[in-house]
């Protein structure tokens, strides 16, 4: 085969691949760009090589994969070319971020994410990649509780935002600024820029990411206790985008303990003991942090039921979990309904 045709197939095999990524189908995009890393290297293409295996490590989180996507994420994290462009190594610290986000290691996701913004802000051309790491930082520092500091990372990607033009990038961004504004308790400026990225996010674009907003949004307005009719028609609209899209089986056990925190703070107590039970008997496919809220929230439909010692053992487990993730406040709090020490919130 010439040097001609080599290359000409490695582009098809890109293509192929993109698309497979474009459509959502990430086992077949794995695949393709493996094949891809293989024939780049064979060629000596390290560049090519490079970009197919970050796409490697990005089809392994989509799939849930997160442990394995973190392993390639460090093998590009060591390359050479990593070391030598700013905006690789931005990429590459961004990814690691999430897929340890996606492990439940906090700390450590949290020093990734910073390390991308380091590298990303003032140095790459591409707007995209600080606006990712800033996303990164931003939900790192709010999973491990840290969210003045997260409110800080907000204001500053909102100044970086403003001058944009309205695209799926800056509809993301608000999203993730709009879910600290509600863990903060800042409720109006959480629906103003969950408002924000609804206006930038389209369901014939990309139904997939239009039910992940939907949940993400239900759940943090359940966080700061907003039990209202929109909320509710947040989760329907994310369950029948992912009844259509799918989803992996991590974002349908999401979606399912979303649902059972509404009927938590709806005092439907039997049906989110069951939703629950349901979510937990398959926490070993959620990050550690999930897990956790999954027993907090059966422990408080459990208390409220007059069941103390299942609630008791719901909470201790919840406790050792929001400990084992770095969520040190989360924890506290699961201690503190040991032995019903709080109310369940209505």
């Amino acid at each position: 085969m010439t040097y001609k045709e080599a290359a000409g197939e490695r582009l098809l095999l890109e293509l192929r691949a993109r698309d497979a990524w474009d459509q959502r189908d990430y086992v077949a995009g794995q695949r393709l760009a493996e094949e891809l890393a293989s024939a780049a290297r064979d060629a000596g293409d390290e560049l090519g090589w490079w970009n197919a295996t970050f796409l490697i490590s990005e089809c392994l989180r989509k799939q849930g994969l997160v442990h394995e996507a973190r392993g390639v994420a460090e093998v590009l994290a060591e390359h050479h070319l990593t070391a030598q462009s700013k905006a690789l190594g931005a990429r590459v610290s961004t990814l690691l971020s999430l897929a340890l986000q996606g492990t439940g290691e906090l700390a450590p996701a949290v020093a990734a994410a910073r390390q991308a913004v380091v590298d990303a802000s003032g140095n790459v051309d591409d707007v995209k990649v600080e606006v990712g790491a800033r996303n990164a930082l931003i939900a790192a520092l709010a999973d491990s509780d840290q969210l003045e500091l997260a409110w800080q990372e907000c204001l500053a990607l909102d100044a970086l935002l403003r001058p944009e033009p309205s695209s799926q990038t800056t509809g993301m961004a608000f999203w993730a600024i709009g879910n600290v504004a509600f863990l903060l308790g800042h409720i109006p400026e959480g629906v103003s820029y969950h408002g924000l990225a609804a206006k930038n996010l389209s369901p014939s674009n990309d139904l997939d990411l239009w039910a992940r907003f939907n949940r993400a949004s239900a759940a943090l307005r359940l966080k700061a206790g907003v039990v209202a009719p929109e909320t509710l028609e947040c989760i329907e609209r994310a369950e029948l985008a992912s009844s259509i899209v799918g989803g992996t089986e991590r974002d349908r056990l999401e979606l399912k303990l979303t649902r059972g925190q509404w009927l938590v703070l709806t005092g439907q107590y039997d049906a989110a003991i069951e939703q629950l039970k349901g979510v937990i008997g398959q926490k070993q496919l959620l990050a550690t942090h999930t897990a956790a809220d999954a027993h907090f929230l059966l422990g408080q439909a459990l208390s409220a039921r007059g069941d103390s010692a299942r609630a008791d053992a719901n909470f201790r487990v919840s406790e050792g979990l929001f400990l084992q993730s770095g969520a040190k406040d989360r924890a506290s709090a699961a201690r503190a309904l040991v032995h019903g020490a709080q109310d369940v919130p209505g």
